[in-house]
Order: structure tokens, then C-alpha cells, then sequence
């Protein structure tokens, strides 16, 4: 055929190269691979899972690194394979928010000693995953309550996958322009999709029993103003996980709602994340 005649003078210049010896068939394909191969050895890429737990902690302002362990362990790794029953390792988490930091991806800083470290998104880390979110860097004294809100997501995704979880940062960002000097209305910790609306509100310091009724008012009665010709967004419930310093503050404002309303505020416990016996 005319093809093997065109190819001929190509193999026998690589034969004269080789010293007279013909390459043994399938040398040049594997050679070619082998240079693909190493082109991308040693390269650290993105993962699609990476992209799942990124869009996660985006969401959430930040994640520490016990909680990023839960939802990478949750996902099959490397050919496939689940982790085992106890998770990954520590180790393990640490490579992986190693290989996020190099890419530009987050930046990793411990806060507390004794106590695992925390991962936030960097500008450029937000704009692989084309989210709308404004750059932040956490405060110091905001970790605690965002470990909290963190738990409960999980938790609530572990019991009910089913669920839709809308965060704070993602509220915030959906929030309409507002003019200068305008009433900024509440913007609760996430909302909930069961599919009903439910509101979740995690709540570690007290506040005043006016600045309770307003947002009980705001979440249950008024609702939260929308964009420009929606609906108020009104809650079907509440669900407030309170400590022990602020148990009681939320129990007798919810006691000030018209009694119809009050069992739309389920309390539970932040450490246990249950509901407190009534």
C-alpha cells in the first residue's frame, strides 16, 4: 500500500539511528506517553472533589481541619476507594490543604493552640470556582461561632442529605444594592430547605430582649424583604442552637410572640445539637 511506502524512509532513519537495530514495534507510542507522562509528573493539579469541599468552606467564610476531614472523607479518593471507617488521617488532611495552599488556592493559619488549624478561600481561589463572594479574611474572634455554625451543617447533611442547606455568605451575596444609609435587614446564619423554610440561627452571646424581638418579628411575621417585587421571605421555623448563656434569653422571647407563633422556635442545645427537654 502506498502508505507503507510512505512511511518506509522515516523507519529506516530511525533504524540507521538506532545502529542498524529496528525498535522493537510499539516504541515510539510508549516513548510518546512516557513524555506526557512526565510533562505532568510532580505537578499538582486540582481534583474534582477539591472543587466540592472548596465550594463548601467558600460558603461557610471557613472551615477547620477536623471539619475538612468529614467532608473529604465522605468522597472516594484516589482510584476510587472510600476512606476507611475512622476517616482520613490528619496527615493526610494536611497534604491536601498543603497542595490547596501552594495552588493559590486558600490560605492556612492556625488560631488556637492545642486546637487543628483553619482554611479560607483566597481571591483567587474564589475566582476558579466563579463565585460572587467578596474577599475575606476572618477575625480572630469569629472562629468559634463559625465552628459552630459548621457542625450543624454537617450534622444536618449526615442526617438529611436531602436537605438544602444556603448559607449566610451566599444570602448575603443574593441581598439587593441598598441606598446609602438604608436598613440593612437581618441575615440569619443559613437557611434550610426541608422544602420548607427553615432558619437556622446559632446563638453564643446574649442580646437584648428588643434586638430578640425584632428578629423574631422580622424571621416569623414581617419576613425578610426581597428584591424588588418578591414577597417578604418568611420563615415556617426556627431553629435556634443556643448555649448556656443564651438559653434562657431566646426561651423568653419566644415566649413574647403571640402564642400561635411560638412553636415555630425549636431550641436545641449547641453542644449537643438537640433539643432541650421541654
Amino acid at each position: 500500500m502506498e502508505t507503507i511506502f510512505l512511511d518506509q524512509p522515516r523507519e529506516d532513519n530511525e533504524t540507521h539511528r538506532a545502529g542498524g537495530r529496528e525498535p522493537p514495534p510499539g516504541t515510539a507510542r510508549r516513548r510518546r506517553k512516557n513524555a506526557r507522562e512526565r510533562r505532568d509528573k510532580g505537578k499538582k493539579l486540582i481534583k474534582p472533589r477539591d472543587l466540592i469541599v472548596l465550594l463548601w468552606i467558600a460558603q461557610q467564610y471557613t472551615a477547620r481541619l477536623d471539619q475538612i476531614r468529614e467532608l473529604l472523607s465522605r468522597m472516594p479518593g484516589r482510584g476510587g476507594k472510600q476512606a476507611s471507617p475512622t476517616g482520613l488521617t490528619l496527615s493526610a488532611i494536611l497534604q491536601v490543604a498543603d497542595r490547596w495552599v501552594t495552588l493559590g488556592l486558600v490560605e492556612y493559619k492556625r488560631i488556637y493552640d492545642g486546637e487543628p488549624g483553619w482554611v479560607w478561600l483566597t481571591p483567587y481561589g474564589l475566582s476558579v470556582l466563579q463565585l460572587p463572594y467578596a474577599r475575606l479574611v476572618p477575625k480572630a474572634s469569629t472562629f468559634p461561632h463559625l465552628y459552630h455554625i459548621n457542625r450543624v451543617r454537617l450534622e444536618l447533611e449526615r442526617r438529611h442529605p436531602e436537605y438544602r442547606w444556603v448559607s449566610e455568605r451566599a444570602l448575603r451575596a443574593a441581598q439587593p444594592r441598598r441606598d446609602e444609609g438604608a436598613a440593612v435587614p437581618h441575615t440569619p446564619d443559613a437557611y434550610v430547605y426541608t422544602p420548607k423554610l427553615v432558619t437556622v440561627e446559632v446563638e453564643r452571646s446574649p442580646k437584648s430582649p428588643k434586638e430578640l424581638d425584632e428578629i423574631f418579628t422580622e424571621l416569623l411575621i414581617a419576613g425578610i424583604s426581597q428584591a424588588d417585587g418578591e414577597a417578604p421571605l418568611v420563615s415556617t421555623t426556627i431553629w435556634y442552637f443556643v448555649s448556656s448563656r443564651t438559653r434562657t434569653s431566646i426561651e423568653e422571647a419566644r415566649k413574647r410572640l403571640p402564642e400561635s407563633y411560638r412553636p415555630r422556635v425549636k431550641i436545641l442545645s449547641i453542644e449537643t445539637l438537640q433539643p432541650f427537654e421541654e
